[in-house]
């Protein structure tokens, strides 16, 4: 083979190959992790307390929204899970700018507003705790598909909560898109949240 046709032939070569990575990278719709909600299910709308007074979850319109139930005294899955939220948005940078983080409390008896904050901004100052009644924590949480118990106290009266740990993402119009299992990597979010802002740009 002369050194002319080789030359292309490698070219032509390298041509495909790049060609095939933009598809790959930028053409080829990324797949989401956890469990993908299709159609994405609009959300009822609800309002708790924040230490700053009520915040409402349609006020977050815009946004992609990424809700967390638990508690404040939960030793283990609730701080594993918020860390792993802080981590996934610390990897968005600028982009974390389109995510909203909230941290809605189950222990209706014990999580008060102020408390709520201090807890969730430990992990990132833009992580929002919210709050409320039992009856208003119960209608918010049978809406999302979370079940919580509280149960018996101790000697001392204190006691553990059991409650589901999957993590709710809504894209930016508040339909349920994909629920996170407990377990998730810090960069399977991160790329999920990358392919959410992609997917739905704001309006």
């Amino acid at each position: 083979m002369k050194p002319f046709r080789r030359d292309i032939g490698i070219a032509l070569v390298i041509a495909v190959l790049l060609i095939a990575f933009i598809e790959i990278q930028f053409l080829t719709p990324r797949k989401l992790h956890g469990e993908v909600i299709e159609p994405p299910k609009p959300m009822p709308d609800f309002t708790l307390q924040s230490a700053n007074g009520p915040v409402s979850l349609s006020s977050f319109r815009g946004k992609i929204v990424i809700l967390y139930f638990g508690y404040t005294s939960c030793p283990d899955l609730c701080p594993a899970t918020l860390a792993l939220l802080r981590q996934g948005l610390d990897e968005l940078g600028d982009k974390s700018r389109d995510v909203q983080v909230i941290f809605v409390s189950v222990d209706w008896q014990r999580d008060t507003p102020e408390l709520l904050d201090s807890y969730t901004k430990y992990f990132r100052p833009d992580f929002i705790g919210l709050t409320g009644t039992q009856e208003q924590i119960d209608s918010v949480t049978k809406d999302f598909g979370i079940i919580y118990l509280l149960n018996l106290p101790d000697q001392n009266g204190n006691y553990s909560v059991d409650h589901t740990a999957s993590v709710k993402v809504l894209d930016r119009d508040g339909n349920l898109i994909v629920i996170w299992p407990f377990g998730m990597q810090a960069s399977e979010i991160t790329s999920d949240l990358k392919v959410l802002i992609k997917r739905s740009p704001i309006k």
